[in-house]
C-alpha cells in the first residue's frame, strides 16, 4: 500500500474516532445536564416545601399567641365583673336581671375565646382552657344559686355556706387561671 494512502486511511480513521467521540462526549454532556436539572429541581421543591412548613409553623405560633392572649383579656373583663358582682351579694344586695344577663355575655366571651383553644393546640394549652372554662362555668353557677338564695331571703345577707362555696369556686378560678398562663407562657415561649 501506499503510503500516501495509508496516510488518508489514518485520517478518516481519526476524524470518525473523533466525530465519534464527540458524539459520545455531547451524550454524556447532554445526561450530565439532565442530572444536574433533576438534581436542581429536587432541591428547588425540598427548598420550597420546607419554607412552606416554616411559614405554616409561623402561622400557628401567632394564632395560638393571638388565642392565648385573647383568653387573658376576656379573662380580665369577666374577673372585674366576677368581683363586682361578689361584692354586691356579700353586701346583701341581690343581683338583678340586667346585671345578670351582662355577667352571663362576659362569661359567654370568654368561653368563646377559649374553645378557640381547640383549633390550634396544642393539648396542654387545650386542657388548661379546658380546665378554666369549667371552673368559670362553675363560678358562675354557684354565684347564681348564692343570688337565688337572697332574693328568697334577704334579711340573712348571704349565707355562710353559699359565700363559702362562692370563695372557694372563686380561688379554684383563679388557680386555673393562673395554670393557664403557665402552660401557655411554656407553650409560646418554646415555639
Amino acid at each position: 500500500m501506499d503510503q500516501g494512502w495509508a496516510a488518508v486511511i489514518a485520517g478518516i480513521a481519526g476524524l470518525v474516532g473523533a466525530v465519534v467521540g464527540a458524539l459520545a462526549g455531547g451524550r454524556a454532556a447532554v445526561r450530565g445536564a439532565r442530572i444536574g436539572a433533576e438534581v436542581s429541581a429536587a432541591a428547588v421543591r425540598a427548598q420550597v416545601r420546607d419554607q412552606a412548613v416554616l411559614a405554616q409553623q409561623q402561622w400557628v405560633r401567632q394564632e395560638r399567641q393571638k388565642a392565648c392572649l385573647q383568653v387573658m383579656d376576656m379573662y380580665a373583663v369577666f374577673n372585674v365583673e366576677s368581683v363586682r358582682r361578689r361584692e354586691q351579694l356579700e353586701a346583701g344586695t341581690v343581683l338583678d336581671e340586667a346585671s345578670l344577663q351582662a355577667y352571663g355575655e362576659s362569661l359567654f366571651n370568654l368561653l368563646t375565646v377559649c374553645s378557640h383553644l381547640a383549633l390550634l393546640g396544642p393539648d396542654s394549652v387545650q386542657v388548661a382552657g379546658g380546665v378554666l372554662r369549667r371552673r368559670t362555668e362553675r363560678f358562675v353557677s354557684t354565684l347564681r344559686f348564692a343570688n337565688e338564695e337572697l332574693a328568697e331571703d334577704p334579711a340573712d345577707a348571704m349565707h355562710a355556706d353559699w359565700a363559702e362555696m362562692v370563695a372557694e369556686d372563686g380561688q379554684e378560678m383563679k388557680l386555673a387561671y393562673l395554670e393557664f398562663m403557665r402552660v401557655s407562657q411554656a407553650v409560646l415561649v418554646s415555639g
